[in-house]
This record gives structure tokens, C-alpha cells and sequence, in this order.
């Protein structure tokens, strides 16, 4: 059983870093001049790209070593339809995550819209105002990392119980 569990854990980080690049890519798509006049990536560009996918990282982390819970009790408690309850579990976690990454990419348009009152994304990004988006970066980063013991705590949630019988 200890191959099963490989095997979900392999196919469950190739999925998540096809599907972080895939979210980091949509986030980040709508800017239009992603490159300098000499035909480079922009500085502030990258540090947006990179602060995404550091945050979308650090949930990836949290997302595995739930996962790898969520197999464990699986093969412990052995149900009728062990594949098809991976598969849903599996799912399920994967799907919190993600949805915990673009929860906070909002909240942070958010905050920097409130504080920044006149600063539109996009100008700053053909400005290549990087400073703007160290401190846009930093924050998602930093709130993200911090609030990582919540998200395990919400992810915990969809691990199935093992019941164990005590007898006097």
C-alpha cells in the first residue's frame, strides 16, 4: 500500500504545478505590456509572477501533507470504494487550496485598492513601478504564510475518521 500512496502523492504535485502555473497564469494575464522596450520581462512583472507562485507554493505544501493523511486513514479504514473515495478526497483538498490562494489574491487587490487609492494595476505595470508590486507581493506572501496553520486546520476537516474501538 505504501506504492499506492507514492503513486497518488507523485500525480497529486504534477497536478498542482500544472494547475498553479495554470492559476498564476490567469491571474497575471490580463496585464498587457509584460515586456520592456529592449523585448525583456519586466522587472515588476516578475516579481508579481513570482510572488504568486511562491504563495500558491506554500499552499501546495499545506495541500500535500494533507493529502498524504487523507491516504493514510484511507488505506487504514479500507472502504468499499477505496479509488473513487481518493479520488473525490483528493479532489476536495486540492480544490480548498486553490480556492484559499485566489480567496487571498482578492483580498489583497482589495486592501491595496483601499490604501492605494488612485493606482490602477495596470499603469503601474507599464510603468514598471516594481516597488508597487514588492509591497502587493509581500503582502499576499506574508498572509498566505501566516494564516498556513488555518488552512491546515480547514483541510484536516476532509480527512476521513478512523474509528477505534475501545474495549474494557
Amino acid at each position: 500500500m505504501n506504492s499506492l500512496k507514492l503513486i497518488i502523492i507523485s500525480c497529486s504535485i504534477i497536478l498542482l504545478l500544472i494547475l498553479l502555473l495554470l492559476i498564476t497564469h490567469l491571474l497575471t494575464k490580463n496585464f498587457k505590456s509584460k515586456i520592456n522596450n529592449d523585448g525583456k520581462l519586466k522587472i515588476s512583472f516578475g516579481i508579481w509572477y513570482s510572488a504568486i507562485f511562491l504563495s500558491g507554493a506554500n499552499v501546495i505544501s499545506i495541500v500535500i501533507n494533507t493529502l498524504s493523511e487523507v491516504v493514510d486513514n484511507l488505506i487504514k479504514i479500507r472502504p468499499v470504494n477505496l479509488y473513487l473515495e481518493l479520488i473525490k478526497i483528493t479532489s476536495l483538498v486540492i480544490g480548498v487550496g486553490f480556492t484559499w490562494l485566489i480567496l487571498w489574491f482578492i483580498v489583497i487587490k482589495f486592501l491595496t485598492k483601499i490604501t492605494h487609492l488612485k493606482m490602477d494595476e495596470n499603469e503601474e505595470m507599464d510603468d514598471d513601478n516594481f516597488s508597487y508590486f514588492i509591497i502587493k507581493g509581500i503582502m499576499l506572501f506574508a498572509i498566505i504564510f501566516s494564516l498556513s496553520s488555518i488552512l491546515s486546520l480547514i483541510l484536516r476537516l476532509f480527512i476521513p475518521n478512523i474509528e477505534t474501538p475501545f474495549y474494557h
